[in-house]
């Protein structure tokens, strides 16, 4: 198993970070990464995701919702058809911090083919953080206009 984590700060409530992160229509909009994904915020849901990492073809791919906490945590798993082979637990997890919010986004990679992968892995985090600035960004502007009704 491999595990890859990054973490942003936002100037934001929870709430507000929550509803970015679940509000799957609109990752196109900041989402330099996910460029699609569509399906429920619910446990068991199935998600199609289209990634664009910074290099290389864009990745279709099916995930399934594996734990939803309001406000707190967003996790889906996927892999390869064949079981064992390469899979990846993906999760945002969501804490109070200095007035604000931090996420923290990791992935757990397990399966036989984990030990080869260390290119794609490497990349997958970078393209993470790619995301990080784009999420704050958006999140802070939604939260600023929102305070101004």
């Amino acid at each position: 198993m491999r595990e890859i984590s990054t973490y942003v700060d936002i100037d934001a409530t929870l709430g507000h970070v929550w509803e970015v992160l679940t509000d799957f229509a609109r990752y196109p909009d900041w989402n330099p990464y996910v460029r699609e994904l569509t399906g429920e915020v619910r446990v068991g849901a199935t998600l199609a995701l289209r990634t664009q990492p910074s290099r290389g073809r864009p990745v279709d791919f099916t995930a399934r919702v594996t734990a939803v906490t309001e406000g707190v945590e967003l996790r889906w798993a996927g892999g390869l058809p064949i079981p064992g082979l390469f899979g990846g637990d993906h999760g945002f997890a969501l804490s109070p911090h200095n007035g604000g919010a931090r996420v923290i986004q990791d992935e757990r990679f397990s399966g036989l083919l984990v030990p080869v992968m260390g290119s794609i892995i490497d990349r997958t985090l970078e393209n993470f953080e790619r995301m990080n600035q784009p999420l704050k960004e958006w999140v802070e502007a939604k939260a600023s206009a929102g305070a101004g009704r």
